[in-house]
């Protein structure tokens, strides 16, 4: 039997494995067992205790919250780790209210997790983990985002990751139904300006876009490399007034990114994300060196004249009808009849 078990309770099994192959890299005498749902957690525990929980924050049945506060009746002790793709102030006081050993944010650095995880489970001798929970700003993230809308009167203010979920919002647009269409389409938007961004050497990207409709407006900007922010805002009256909000809403950037580095969060883009940058970048290339052949190509291709083509294909009839469908190996109806290989007609049936 293994020295210590590991629970890990996350509802992305992309999550999962990256956390389990995290901890069995460790070396050490642990059991780690994986599941994506509170209510299973519940059952995998009843068979044998746990003595370290990875939980999400938020799951679709039993959050992880309520999980851990399940779990500590039987094993007051418990030990847990907690995590969430959601930046939100009320979300870190529930977990430090909650004593969990330690909270991260996706995308989590592993390293921070692996040191977690060792000193939750005594493998190393340190100090407690209370340095490991992100410390209570005098400004959230929700807090900044609220102050930006004021500033800017604006609709909404949400702060976005690369793959487009939200992370932290203040306000909604006037139709929700839209968003999960606007959403991916500010995306695409997002991930062109930081190759863009890339070309011109410019680290992290430094940008401020403005898409303008009837209804409402929409400002993109990156904030880091890998989180978007967007905001909506009313129509404009004057271009002054418009510039005006740009230069303010370029201003609080550096306030946005300050606040994400307090909570520990990365703002550099992964590995995996630059590598696609630049496979993209390659083969948009290679499409463009291709072109020109390709014209070349079709440049020296003769025109075909459509009275030639009909022609072509009336032979092709008149071939086939002299010539027949079969060749000197071909078997007539009649003789595929006598040799059983053709159903017989009504008049054979009748005859025999």
């Amino acid at each position: 039997m293994a020295s210590y078990r590991v629970l890990i309770v996350d509802d992305q099994r992309d999550v999962r494995r990256a956390l389990r192959a995290a901890i069995e890299s460790l070396k050490a005498d642990i059991q780690v067992v994986d599941v994506p749902s509170g209510e299973e957690a519940l059952l995998e525990v009843a068979g044998q205790e746990v003595d370290l929980l990875v939980a999400d924050v938020r799951l679709a049945g039993i959050s992880g919250l309520e999980l851990l506060e399940k779990l500590r009746r039987k094993k007051p002790d418990l030990k847990a780790i907690l995590v969430t793709g959601l930046l939100d102030a009320s979300i870190r006081q529930q977990v430090a209210d909650a004593g969990a050993s330690a909270f991260f944010i996706k995308p989590i650095a592993m390293a921070d997790f692996l040191d977690a995880v060792e000193r939750c489970l005594g493998l190393v001798n340190a100090a407690p983990l209370e340095a490991a929970l992100p410390e209570t700003q005098d400004e959230s993230l929700s807090d900044y985002l609220t102050s930006l809308r004021q500033q800017l009167e604006a609709i909404s203010a949400v702060l976005l990751n690369e793959h487009g979920r939200v992370l932290a919002r203040a306000g909604d647009l006037p139709d929700a139904s839209v968003e999960s269409a606007l959403f991916p389409a500010l995306m695409a938007a997002f991930s062109a300006a930081r190759r863009v961004a890339h070309l011109l050497q410019q680290s992290p990207p430094n940008d401020l876009m403005y898409f303008n409709g009837p209804k409402y407006g929409i400002f993109l900007a990156h904030v880091g490399e890998v989180y978007a922010l967007v905001v909506a805002v009313n129509p404009y009256r004057d271009r002054e007034q418009l510039h005006q909000h740009m230069s303010l809403l370029y201003s609080r950037l550096d306030g946005l990114v300050s606040i994400l580095r307090q909570l520990g969060v990365p703002l550099i883009a992964s590995e995996h994300a630059a590598d696609q940058d630049e496979t993209t970048e390659t083969l948009d290339e290679e499409e463009v060196e291709s072109e020109p052949e390709l014209e070349a190509l079709l440049e020296q291709g003769a025109s075909v004249d459509v009275d030639d083509v009909d022609a072509f294909w009336d032979t092709a009839a008149t071939q086939i009808n002299t010539e027949g469908v079969g060749g000197a190996d071909a078997l007539t109806y009649e003789q595929a009849v006598q040799l059983g290989l053709a159903p017989e007609t009504d008049d054979e049936e009748e005859a025999d």
